[in-house]
């Protein structure tokens, strides 16, 4: 009989990974969210994010939204559940862009704090760990 490693919890494996169920890796001390099994996240420049933020959340379908720097500035990512196929990017908003097929998503270290340029603008909940469809969240971008 041969004894694995016992591999280290962090509290972000406790939370992310093993109450939430999404596949984590990590690079150093930053937490990314491995974007497949039904994961997506549609991105949208901050600036455009509050309007979206809100008709989701008018409707029910607020999921969890985290701001992430990129060389481009700042972009809000929103997660959602592939409910079907991803459009191509021609038939999407000029800049907003869905990422999924193992695409690396940073996270804060701990779902109610910030660190690494990363934080979220919508904590994922205990008490809701569903996504919202990305057909939902991208009706409430078309809305704009």
């Amino acid at each position: 009989m041969s004894l694995q490693p016992i591999e280290p919890v962090t509290p972000s494996d406790a939370v992310y990974r093993r109450l939430f169920g999404w596949p984590v890796k990590w690079r150093g001390d930053q937490p990314f969210l491995v974007l497949e099994h039904g994961i997506c996240a549609v991105t949208l420049p901050k600036m455009n994010a509050a309007p979206v933020l809100g008709r989701l959340a008018a409707t029910g379908c607020q999921g969890p939204a985290v701001v992430v720097p990129t060389p481009h500035g700042q972009r809000v990512a929103v997660l959602a559940e592939t409910d079907g196929l991803i459009p191509p990017q021609s038939a999407l908003p000029r800049a907003v862009e869905v990422l999924a097929w193992g695409a690396l998503l940073p996270l804060p270290p701990a779902p109610r704090r910030g660190d690494f340029g990363t934080e979220w603008l919508v904590a994922p909940d205990p008490q809701r760990r569903w996504l919202p469809s990305l057909d939902a969240v991208l009706a409430g971008i078309h809305r704009q």
